[in-house]
């Protein structure tokens, strides 16, 4: 659950990408975290403690919001404004249900990227992953059952396309499944619904090596 291959792979085959990105937490307004516990040990606690620094208290702007995805109360998700308990594995199944909402409320920033993610199918692609068919079975909490846990995905979507620039990270326990590659490949694309690809406030790509061959 601390490697990183299926991180790198994720990152490879959501944006082509070759070399990990960085995340411009200070610039974000809304971070939603699946399994990451990127304030303990997750790739670089010091780079993403100083963002999460200027995203929470940075000097002229309003404090950030972040929720946390996560089986287990981790340090990162004690520092959320909110924790949502997780059934393990299933956060692959969350994240395409919250592309559900976004791409079916008309939610998402451009309608090229809901094709390239649907194969030009839209919401109808995605049926499988409407919050109604998956609610029951994503959440640990007892309290999250039935139509409070469908609102719950339906209100995080909102929230996450609304408050933009908003981004979405996934690793650790998120990758540490039979499925992982599936759940880290769900959770990055959404950064493509919101317009948050290789912008402030979301995923920026480091650059090649200025030397050829190294």
């Amino acid at each position: 659950s601390l490697d990183n291959n299926t991180y790198r792979s994720a990152i490879k085959n959501v944006f082509g990408q070759d070399l990990l990105p960085d995340f411009d937490l200070e610039n974000t307004r809304f971070l939603l975290s699946f399994g990451a516990d990127f304030l303990s040990t997750w790739v670089s606690p010091t780079r993403w403690g100083l963002g999460y620094g200027d995203f929470r208290q940075g000097t002229g702007r309003e404090r950030g919001v972040f929720y946390q995805v996560d089986p287990r109360f981790s340090m990162t998700a004690a520092n959320a404004d909110k924790w949502l308990p997780i059934r393990p594995g299933w956060e692959g199944h969350l994240a395409l249900s919250l592309a559900y909402v976004i791409i079916n409320e008309e939610l998402h920033s451009s309608r090229a990227d809901v094709a390239a993610l649907t194969a030009g199918r839209g919401a109808a692609a995605l049926e499988a992953f409407r919050p109604e068919a998956l609610a029951d079975r994503i959440f640990l909490a007892e309290n999250l059952r039935g139509g409070e846990a469908v609102e719950e995905i339906r209100n995080l979507a909102r929230e996450f396309a609304g408050r933009t620039p908003s981004l979405a990270i996934g690793g650790g326990s998120a990758a540490a499944h039979s499925n992982g590659l599936f759940n880290l490949e769900a959770i990055y694309a959404l950064n493509y619904l919101v317009g948050s690809v290789g912008i402030k406030g979301g995923i920026r790509f480091n650059p090649d090596s200025p030397l050829e061959a190294v």
